[in-house]
């Protein structure tokens, strides 16, 4: 059965949505954030951000301040980056080391 959503990516989102949550010190609403995710190049809607946001508050992620507040990013929140981070730095060093592999060069033995 082909997968409907790509969760890398939508992990991906969420993490950046929670990064943007991290940097402001006051609680930001659907609006802002679905702005500031534009400006690092990813387009999504102000609805679909509000969607992401449900979620996350169900995760514990994020906080609902109020209905004008916003939300702000809780502890878990920022657990959740940091982990993301590492996970970054893994999937990097296995890309490094998938490069080097490909380009070590095996000999052949063909008159063995």
């Amino acid at each position: 059965m082909k997968q409907l959503f790509n969760l890398e990516d939508i992990e991906r989102k969420v993490v950046l949505i929670l990064k943007i949550l991290n940097k402001n010190p006051t609680p930001l609403g659907a609006r802002l954030i679905a702005r500031k995710m534009q400006e690092r190049g990813v387009h999504l809607s102000e609805r679909t951000v509000r969607y992401h946001l449900k979620l996350m508050d169900e995760r514990g992620l994020t906080e609902f301040v109020g209905r004008r507040g916003g939300r702000i990013i809780t502890n878990m929140g920022m657990d959740e980056i940091n982990n993301a981070r590492v996970r970054d730095k893994i999937s990097l060093s296995i890309a490094r080391i998938d490069v080097l592999s490909f380009k070590t060069a095996i000999p052949c033995i063909a008159n063995a």
